[in-house]
């Protein structure tokens, strides 16, 4: 026996610390939050350390996911650009449209999908 073995002091002092809400059961992690490295098939969850890999047609629908997504926002930047350039012939019917009936002119400078 080593006479200055200071290693008791440290599970002491866990347990002197030690919170009484620590000794409750840890909720287990659902792995809903993840994010996937497609070209290793290796899926981490944001939550906690887990880490699996994914089966292939979980990978497929990943990256099925991720085309669908850049079609969206390729789709976005071309109404956007469009929106730019064809602003200056839109504001002034805005305007026209504006002094004949407030509520028409929202549908010519705004497309919302909002039913009113």
């Amino acid at each position: 026996m080593i006479w200055h073995d200071d290693s008791w002091r440290d599970t002491y002092d866990a347990w002197k610390l030690r919170s009484p809400y620590d000794d409750g059961p840890e909720d287990e992690c659902d792995h809903e939050e993840y994010e996937v490295d497609i070209l290793v098939g290796r899926a981490h969850c944001c939550k906690c350390p887990h880490s699996w890999y994914q089966t292939n047609e979980e990978i497929a629908a990943e990256i099925e996911r991720i085309r669908q997504y850049d079609e969206w926002t390729a789709e976005q930047h071309r109404r956007e650009r469009w929106r730019r350039i064809t602003g200056f012939v839109r504001w002034p019917i805005f305007h026209l449209l504006e002094r004949i009936w407030a509520r028409k002119s929202c549908s010519a400078l705004y497309d919302d999908e909002i039913p009113f």
